[in-house]
C-alpha cells in the first residue's frame, strides 16, 4: 500500500479566480500563473495578501502570499513572497524484512515541491501595450529511505535516508495588446527558460517537475459596462474560461464571477470550477474565491504511478484539494489618478512675440478633452512653450460632465522680454489638471515662433506694434514739440491737435528714409524706436511709428488698409483734429481733404490722411493721402465694397 498526503496546493489560475484584462484587473499583482506579462492596472503602490484553507480530510489554513507592486512611470514592479505554495507526497515505498523480528522497517520516500518567491517587471510601450516577464525560484527536495546490511561478527540492518535538493529558476515573457477599450489580447511563454534544475542522483530525475515548454494564449472581452468574459488556452491543450459581472454600490463595487478549466493531466474534461466574489473601492479590494475540483481528491495513489507521471505543477494538479481563498490588496495611490484626457490639440495660428497682447484674448490653441471619471470635474488647462515661458500659463476653467466631450481654449502670454529675431520651431506643452495640480494628462506639440518683426499681414494687428516702445516714445514726442513750444503756446486750442500733429510729422521725417522691408516682403515691421534709430523704414514701419507718436500725445489715429493692390497693399495713417464739421475751414477749404467721422457719442468729427512715406512735408503727405482716399475709397466704392478699411489703433 502507498498512501499520499498533501500539505498545500494553490489554483494555477490565480489566486482569487481568473479575471480577465478590465479595470479591475488588481488580482493581476499576486499572480504569476496566469500573467506572466506582469500586466497590472495599478497606478501606483499596491500591496496583496491571500490566506485559505484546504478541503481536505483534515482542514489546514495558511497564509498563502504576500505581494508588493509599484508603478513608475510607464514601468510596472511587483514581488511575491509565496510560504503557502508547496506539495508534499509521502510514499511508502516498501517493507524490509529483519531476520529474527517479527516487526518489518517501513521504509518511506518524501518528495516536497515549494515556489518560494518572484518578481515581476513590465513596460507600457503606450496606453493598448504592454510587454514584461517574470522570473519565479522553486525548491524540489527528495528523500527515500532504505536498508543496508553491515556484516561482521554480526549481521547489522542500518536505515539509512538520502536527502537531495535540486533548487532552480524559471523565466518567462509575455505581452497584452489592448485592440479596442473593450477587447485586448495576450501571449506569453510558460517555462520558457529554466536554470540549475539538475540533480546529482539520476533516479530522482524522474520526480522532478516537468517543465514543459508551452506558449499561453489569452483573449478578454467587455461585453456590456461591468461584464468581462475571458478565455486562456495553453498549447499544451488546456484551456480556462471565466465570466465576471460587477454592479456600482455608490462609489465601490461588487462583482461575482466563475471560471473553469480544463487540465489535460486531470479528469474529467472540465477538471474544476472557481466561483468568486469580489469587492472593490478606492483604497483596497477584496476576493473570497471557493476552487472546486470534480473528481475525487481523496483517493491514493501508488508510487510507480507518480514515478511514472509526475508533476507539472505544484499549484494545480491531479493531487490538489479544494480550497477557499481570501484576497485583500491594499491600493495606495499617492500620485493622481486620471480623470481626464486629451483626444486633440490643434494650434489655431503660428505665435508672433509682436501679437503678445492678442494671444491673452484669443485663443492659440483649442483641445478636444474628455472626462474618463464617473462625476462632474472642474478643468483647469495650462501650458507651457519651451524657451518662451519659464512658468505654466493657467486659461480659464472649464466644466465637462461625466463622459462627455468639450473643446477648451488655451491662452498664452509671451514676456516682455521676448526678442527673438529669428523664427524657430519649439514645442507647446499642454496639460490638464482636476483635482490638484498634478496634471491628469499632458500634450505636446510643435509650435512656430516667428521672430519678433514678424507680422501676420493683417493690418488690424499694426495696433500691437504703435502700442509698444511706449515711454520711447512719449519721450520722443515731447523732444520733437519742444521745438514748437512758442508757437503751440499762441495757437487756438481748437488746432491744437492738428498743430501737433503737423509739428511731429516735419520733424519725424527729417531724418527718414523709405526702406523696404529686408526680407523683401510685407511681414516684417520695425517697432517704433527701431524706426527712430534705423532712421527709415516702409510703408508699414513708418505708419507705425508715426501714429504712435501722435497717441503718445493723446491724438487718436487710425490706420487706413487700401487692400485692392493685392499682394502690394499699402498702408498710410489718420488721425482725429477734434474739429466739428463747421471748424474744418480752419484748417482746409477743400472738403476733400479730411474724412467725417462719428466718435464714441455720435458727434461728427474732422480726421485727416496722411501718406507718410511722402517724406517732403506735412502738406504734402496730406494732400497724397487725401487724393489715394479720394479716388480708393470713394470714387471706386471702396469703402463699399471692402477694399479699402480704417482701423482704428485703439
Amino acid at each position: 500500500m502507498v498512501y499520499i498526503v498533501p500539505l498545500k496546493a494553490q489554483s494555477s489560475f490565480g489566486i482569487a479566480g481568473l479575471w480577465g484584462i478590465s479595470k479591475e484587473s488588481f488580482t493581476s499583482i499576486s499572480s504569476f500563473e496566469f500573467n506572466p506579462g506582469n500586466y497590472s492596472v495599478i497606478r501606483d503602490w499596491a500591496f496583496s495578501v491571500s490566506y485559505g484553507g484546504e478541503l481536505s480530510k483534515n482542514f489546514t489554513s495558511s497564509l498563502y502570499q504576500i505581494s508588493a507592486a509599484k508603478n513608475i512611470d510607464d514601468h510596472f514592479i511587483s514581488l511575491r513572497y509565496s510560504p503557502g505554495f508547496q506539495k508534499e507526497f509521502i510514499f511508502r515505498s516498501g517493507e524490509a524484512v529483519i531476520i529474527n523480528n517479527e516487526d518489518p522497517i517501513t521504509l518511506e520516500s518524501r518528495f516536497q515541491y515549494k515556489e518560494l518567491f518572484g518578481a515581476g517587471y513590465s513596460f507600457k510601450f503606450n496606453a493598448n501595450l504592454s510587454a514584461g516577464f517574470n522570473v519565479r525560484f522553486f525548491e524540489q527536495n527528495f528523500t527515500q529511505e532504505n536498508v543496508n546490511t553491515i556484516y561482521s561478527d554480526t549481521i547489522y540492518f542500518v536505515r539509512e535516508t538520502e536527502t537531495e535538493s535540486a533548487n532552480f529558476g524559471k523565466a518567462d515573457f509575455g505581452l497584452v495588446w489592448k485592440a479596442f477599450d473593450n477587447l485586448a489580447f495576450s501571449l506569453s511563454s510558460l517555462n520558457l527558460l529554466t536554470f540549475k534544475n539538475e540533480t546529482a542522483n539520476s533516479p530522482n530525475e524522474r520526480f522532478k517537475l516537468k517543465n514543459e515548454r508551452t506558449a499561453l494564449i489569452g483573449v478578454s472581452y467587455n461585453s456590456l459596462e461591468y461584464m468581462n468574459l475571458a478565455l486562456m488556452y495553453e498549447t499544451s491543450r488546456s484551456f480556462q474560461g471565466s465570466i465576471n459581472n460587477f454592479f456600482n454600490i455608490g462609489k465601490n463595487k461588487i462583482g461575482f464571477g466563475i471560471t473553469t478549466f480544463h487540465d489535460k493531466r486531470q479528469h474529467p474534461f472540465l477538471a474544476g470550477i472557481i466561483p468568486a466574489a469580489f469587492f472593490t473601492s478606492r483604497l483596497f479590494d477584496v476576493s473570497l474565491s471557493w476552487l472546486k475540483y470534480f473528481s475525487n481528491r481523496t483517493s491514493t495513489g501508488s508510487f510507480s504511478s507518480f514515478s511514472e507521471n509526475g508533476i507539472s505543477s505544484i499549484i494545480n494538479n491531479r493531487y490538489s484539494f479544494d480550497k477557499i481563498l481570501l484576497t485583500v490588496n491594499f491600493k495606495l495611490n499617492t500620485k493622481l489618478e486620471q480623470r481626464v484626457k486629451f483626444l486633440d490639440v490643434e494650434i489655431l495660428k503660428n505665435i508672433y512675440p509682436s501679437l503678445a497682447e492678442r494671444y491673452s484674448s484669443f485663443p492659440i490653441a483649442v483641445a478636444r478633452v474628455a472626462n474618463i471619471s464617473e462625476e462632474k470635474l472642474t478643468v483647469k488647462p495650462t501650458m507651457v512653450i519651451s524657451g518662451v515661458n519659464e512658468n505654466p500659463i493657467q486659461s480659464p476653467s472649464v466644466s465637462i460632465f461625466p463622459g462627455d466631450t468639450v473643446d477648451i481654449n488655451f491662452y498664452m502670454i509671451i514676456p516682455d522680454d521676448y526678442y527673438k529675431a529669428n523664427p524657430g520651431i519649439s514645442y507647446a506643452d499642454f496639460y490638464l489638471s482636476t483635482v490638484s495640480d498634478d496634471y491628469d494628462d499632458k500634450f505636446q506639440m510643435a509650435i512656430l515662433i516667428n521672430g519678433k518683426n514678424a507680422w501676420d499681414g493683417n493690418v488690424h494687428n499694426l495696433k500691437y506694434f504703435i502700442r509698444k516702445d511706449r515711454d520711447f516714445t512719449i519721450g520722443y514726442s515731447k523732444q520733437l514739440l519742444s521745438n514748437y513750444k512758442t508757437e503751440l503756446d499762441t495757437v487756438r486750442s481748437a488746432l491744437s491737435f492738428f498743430s501737433k500733429a503737423k509739428f511731429i510729422f516735419d520733424e519725424f521725417i527729417k531724418n527718414m528714409q523709405y526702406i523696404s522691408d529686408p526680407r523683401a516682403t510685407a511681414e516684417y515691421v520695425q517697432y517704433p524706436k527701431e524706426t527712430i534709430d534705423l532712421k527709415g523704414g516702409d510703408c508699414d514701419d513708418l505708419s507705425v511709428c508715426y501714429s504712435a507718436l501722435l497717441e503718445s500725445v493723446g491724438i487718436e489715429t487710425a490706420l487706413v488698409d487700401f487692400k485692392s493692390g493685392g499682394d502690394l497693399r499699402h498702408v498710410n495713417v489718420m488721425f482725429n483734429t477734434k474739429l466739428s464739421p463747421r471748424q474744418a475751414n480752419h484748417i482746409t477749404e477743400n472738403d476733400l481733404k479730411y474724412i467725417v467721422r462719428k466718435n464714441e457719442d455720435g458727434v461728427d468729427e474732422v480726421w485727416i490722411p496722411v501718406e507718410t512715406t511722402t517724406l517732403t512735408g506735412f502738406k504734402d503727405a496730406w494732400s497724397t493721402a487725401a487724393g489715394k482716399f479720394q479716388q480708393d475709397a470713394i470714387n471706386n466704392l471702396g469703402l463699399i465694397k471692402g477694399d479699402v478699411e480704417i482701423i482704428d489703433v485703439y
